[in-house]
């Protein structure tokens, strides 16, 4: 019986090793207000992760990027339809190395949606080097929440 017992606690141990803590979550960004991207996505970001690092546990995060977001995420300003907003030459210079930093310091994953990429004419050759844009956001979406992530909508 001793041995029964040894073996249900092994195996319990073992279970709850396999099952290693994580938090996931994805975030729906569609708002192309700066003051809600560095609040919200931004500064969260980072209070999870140091908040997570504490508890020792896995953050992964995505960025569903869309609707007024994307000007945000460009790294080719001039060959955008934003070249000529001052206002959003002004936040990129504040965030471009913000967001570089959570796609290293917290290995944020930054998705585009491609439709709406296309409606745009935006150029995939003009995004930062970090942001995937290969399907819909619907898509992205779906995967996330399918494989456990916590939605968070910045609308």
């Amino acid at each position: 019986m001793r041995v029964f017992t040894k073996l249900v606690l092994i195996f319990s141990l073992c279970l709850g090793v396999s099952y290693a803590k994580d938090s996931k979550v994805v975030y729906d960004l569609t708002s192309g207000d700066s003051s809600k991207i560095e609040k919200h996505l931004i500064n969260s970001i980072k209070a999870l992760g140091k908040y997570y690092k504490e508890e020792k546990i896995e953050l992964k995060v995505i960025v569903v990027i869309s609707g007024d977001a994307y000007k945000y995420f460009i790294d080719d300003l001039e060959k955008s339809p934003y070249a000529l907003e001052q206002d959003v030459i002004e936040v990129q210079k504040k965030f471009k190395t913000r967001l570089k930093d959570l796609n290293e310091a917290y290995s944020v994953t930054f998705n585009m949606c491609s439709s709406g990429m296309r409606a745009r004419k935006i150029d995939q050759n003009t995004l930062y080097r970090y942001v995937h844009a290969d399907v819909m956001k619907s898509v992205y979406l779906i995967e996330a929440q399918n494989n456990g992530y916590a939605y968070m909508p910045i609308h």
